[in-house]
């Protein structure tokens, strides 16, 4: 059986994917592993091997220009779980990008140098360990404790909205987590936070080593009828008294076969995270050397009706609104609470699962529409996407 996976799983990867070189280097490095373990498979009955991959045939239009795309890979991860004994386990997630290229790490200042974009990385490389049945906590590299549905829905990454994901990548710390009772639990994250570099003789006052802190309260009511996940963070920035609060409180009603999702994000920056605004105000004015402070709210709404047995119908809509922090004398006009950015996005699909959570096909509909304040118009957005594709979870061992 394990034998006709594996042989299935190579002739879909290699209808959908490009033979590239990270193609190449993931086959060779799982068939490593797998050769190691299989050498000894009663030692590691307590490891678990799986490949995820996201594959789709998709096309967007925006502002009357079509771009189609022949069936591509959106998403590729090897996926080790294991436990070492009964107090600690592990895990470690490996991604593999579609681009090899040389890229710079940061554009809005010359501190950074540029680099090879590494086609591997790693997404995720920790140790848990159980002190008690209350009581345990993980160590190395993590996701961000952040509340909210989204951020946690372990459904397909395609319709997830992106512009909550502020981090390029995981952070590295521990996380201690306290279950008082079967549907409480409270973490206490402290990670190191992940924040540009600035020019030491413009901003003489740094902080070298900035960390991050999250306190997370999940809980449920009714058997997981009533399910929610509140957290709030604060990260210190490389710049001295500047941070990136973030609220994030999200709720799901499952009333199966119906659940519907709400989810509010604030995100507080005092230098702003994705470095839109502080590209463009630069281009604008070249006086301008700041970086832009920003406060985002973002409102989710998302319903899913499973229909029929293995199909699930979805609809999510999402309201965001950003607003200036403070005044900008450089940029004529903008003023501290002014409207910066407000935009709609609305998702639309339906999903079939044949087997259960190891494959689903699915078909998306999304629409964007993005409204930028009078100075700069000419950036508005107006993007129809379509995709039709698989995501497929596959245990090798």
């Amino acid at each position: 059986m394990k034998k006709t996976r594996m042989i299935s799983f190579f002739i879909v990867l290699g209808f959908f994917y490009p033979w590239d070189n990270v193609h190449s280097e993931m086959i060779k490095k799982g068939e490593k592993l797998r050769t190691t373990m299989e050498t000894d498979v009663n030692s590691h009955r307590n490891f678990n091997m799986y490949i995820d991959f996201t594959s789709n045939i998709h096309s967007t239009v925006e502002k009357y220009t079509f771009d189609g795309s022949p069936f591509s890979t959106e998403s590729l991860k090897l996926d080790l779980i294991g436990k070492a004994n009964d107090k600690i386990s592990y895990r470690f997630v490996q991604k593999f990008n579609k681009k090899n290229h040389v890229e710079k790490e940061d554009d809005l200042d010359n501190t950074e140098d540029h680099r090879i974009y590494d086609p591997i990385i790693i997404d995720l490389a920790y140790l848990k360990y159980k002190y008690n049945d209350q009581l345990s906590f993980l160590i190395g590299k993590q996701a961000a404790s952040f509340g909210s549905m989204e951020y946690n829905s372990k459904d397909l990454h395609i319709y997830q909205y992106p512009d909550i994901y502020k981090n390029k990548e995981n952070p590295v710390g521990i996380n201690f987590i306290y279950t008082p009772k079967k549907n409480q639990e409270l973490q206490l994250q402290i990670v190191n936070s992940h924040s540009r570099k600035f020019d030491e003789e413009m901003y003489p006052e740094q902080v070298y080593h900035p960390m991050g802190y999250s306190a997370n309260w999940n809980w449920n009511l009714f058997d997981n009828t009533i399910q929610n996940k509140w957290s709030y963070s604060i990260f210190q920035e490389s710049k001295k008294d500047e941070f990136w609060k973030l609220l994030a409180l999200g709720s799901k009603l499952d009333l199966k076969p119906i659940s519907i999702e709400a989810d509010y994000i604030l995100s507080d920056e005092d230098i702003e995270k994705n470095g839109q605004f502080t590209k463009i105000f630069r281009s604008l004015n070249n006086n301008y050397k700041d970086f832009v402070s920003i406060k985002y709210g973002t409102f989710f709404l998302k319903f899913k009706y499973n229909f029929i047995p293995k199909w699930n119908f979805f609809a999510k809509g999402v309201y965001e609104v950003g607003r200036s922090k403070k005044d900008i004398n450089e940029i004529y006009g903008l003023v501290q609470d002014q409207l910066l950015k407000k935009a709609y996005t609305y998702y639309g699909g339906i999903e079939y699962m044949p087997c259960k959570d190891d494959l689903s096909l699915y078909f998306l509909y999304q629409k964007q529409q993005i409204d930028y304040f009078d100075l700069i118009k000419q950036e508005d957005k107006n993007v129809h996407y379509m995709a039709l594709g698989l995501n497929y979870r596959i245990k090798l061992f």
